[in-house]
């Protein structure tokens, strides 16, 4: 079964893609070794690196933890993730094993993020002047901001989601150039 999923590389230079998966062996390409998976069950999501990432010494996947932080209950569960990821659904979204519509829309679609504030946790959320044009870097400012301020305020993103263009079918951040 081929399922949609989205590849995380380590190095930011090379951006995330959206990808079609056939078998754990695509799955295995993709980080470069055999396979660990990391469950998201809050999101119906799993995270695969690979199994040998720590032993290696592979480089810190920043992007893929920040979203670990942003999508999950216990951020500090998994605190360090490294080398390339691949995520993709856990199967429980209608059967299917894509990754949830709702992901790729944060990292693809949408082009703002706006990190709100709550000052000592009372009163409405409040947008601060700080604004990110993807999931990554607004996810680890707001990371930094909730760790360095504790106790104190509370922070969440927002996202400015504009209007998605019709998809002709094609994957986002394929092989071809942009």
């Amino acid at each position: 079964m081929v399922v949609r999923s989205i590849v995380i590389p380590h190095d930011p230079v090379h951006p995330p893609r959206l990808r079609e998966l056939a078998d754990v062996g695509d799955f295995q390409a993709a980080v470069d070794g055999w396979i660990e998976p990391l469950e998201m069950p809050a999101l119906g999501v799993t995270l695969y690196a690979n199994e040998a990432a720590r032993r290696d010494l592979a480089p810190i996947n920043r992007r893929a933890m920040a979203v670990w932080w942003l999508y999950t209950a216990d951020p500090t569960q998994y605190p360090m993730i490294l080398g390339d990821v691949v995520l993709t659904g856990n199967g429980s979204d209608e059967d299917t094993g894509d990754v949830p519509e709702r992901i790729i829309r944060d990292i693809f679609g949408t082009q703002e993020f706006v990190l709100q504030a709550k000052p000592f946790g009372a009163g409405p959320w409040r947008d601060t002047y700080a604004r990110f044009g993807n999931v990554f870097d607004a996810a680890t400012w707001c990371m930094l901001f909730t760790y360095c301020l504790r106790p104190g305020a509370h922070f969440r993103l927002r996202s400015n989601v504009e209007e998605p263009e019709h998809h002709s079918g094609s994957l986002h951040g394929g092989d071809r150039a942009w």
